[in-house]
């Protein structure tokens, strides 16, 4: 499923957990690209080939949306922010960055837009209890309380989005060498990647792919879609998923509770077993007490009759929640 091979999986460290309870970590997120897009009609564009209604976004606000086919497949995952003036700020994985950019520009005749991926952006990861003082330090108000809460930096082309809502922490996007200047006592990528993990925030790309409809990766939990705005790209297939009882499976975040970070499965995804092959744990991420969460994807009618899941090799599953925002 993953467009790479996982083999074993994070773990956070307990110098982490404890930076996390008592101050904030920071994280270079490489897994994300910053695109930046312009242009008289970017937004009416955008409204067509988005799954969520762009006039939801407003400057205090961003948006979460796919970018799909005809065919209803998922071609990107999108974080939507405003930018300065009538500049957009568009978050995508790294690895579908330039296929993003390019079907956005080949279906944009009409319009006078311009985009592209902006290599001298980044967007960093900070987390924990002390998050909103690193905002301070560097001059960021502090957004909202609601999923995707936006605010900018007064000088600066820097911004800051709420990103988990609970517990709150942010991402902050801007140029990478005035952020890396100012962002000191950085993680490794991975103990965040644990973190996301453990708290069940899936990514395109890692949980899901072009293989799984966005409505089965919780697109709806996760506000990233629409149902009362007007025609997009791949709207039919969706609709039809919705309103027809076509989501069948749903991403859950998970425990596993007798798995040992010494014999993680060789790869990831691995089968999940109830009566027979069900699912699949598609990733696994340990916390500072060595306990094993995991993001799976599992059939919804499972879930709700609480049948008993486990790993080929016996590891007993546990459903905590489906993933959500």
């Amino acid at each position: 499923m993953n467009h790479h091979a996982q083999t074993g999986a994070p773990a956070l460290t307990p110098q982490t957990a404890e930076t996390l309870l008592l101050n904030h970590i920071v994280s270079e997120s490489t897994c994300w690209s910053v695109l930046k897009a312009s242009g008289q009609g970017l937004r009416e564009y955008l409204q067509g080939q988005i799954t969520q209604d762009i006039a939801r976004l407003k400057p205090e606000q961003g948006i979460h949306a796919c970018l799909l086919s005809p065919q209803g497949k998922a071609v990107s995952e999108l974080y939507i922010l405003q930018a300065a003036g009538d500049e957009l700020i568009l978050l995508t994985p790294s690895y579908v960055a330039p296929e993003t950019v390019a079907r956005l520009r080949r279906f944009a005749l009409g319009y006078q837009m311009r985009i592209g991926i902006m290599d001298a952006y980044a967007v960093y990861s900070v987390q924990g209890t002390g998050a909103t003082r690193a905002l301070a330090d560097i001059g960021l108000p502090e957004p909202g309380e609601t999923w995707l809460s936006r605010s900018r930096h007064p000088d600066e082309d820097v911004f800051a989005l709420l990103m988990p809502k609970q517990p709150p922490g942010y991402w902050i996007i801007g140029r990478h060498d005035w952020l890396a200047q100012r962002l000191s006592d950085r993680v490794s990528e991975d103990q965040c990647e644990a973190l996301r993990i453990i708290r069940g925030l899936p990514r395109f790309g890692s949980e899901w792919d072009v293989s799984l409809h966005p409505l089965n990766a919780n697109l709806i939990e996760f506000d990233g879609v629409s149902f009362d705005k007007g025609c997009y790209v791949g709207q039919e297939v969706t609709g039809r998923m919705h309103w027809r009882g076509g989501i069948k499976k749903k991403l859950y975040r998970v425990l596993l509770p007798d798995m040992q970070a010494e014999h993680p499965p060789q790869t990831l995804p691995c089968p999940v077993v109830s009566t027979g092959r069900i699912g699949e744990l598609r990733s696994m991420a340990f916390d500072q007490d060595r306990q094993c969460f995991g993001i799976a994807l599992l059939p919804i009618s499972t879930v709700q009759e609480d049948m008993p899941l486990h790993l080929e090799n016996g590891s007993v599953i546990r459903v905590l929640e489906p993933c959500h925002a």
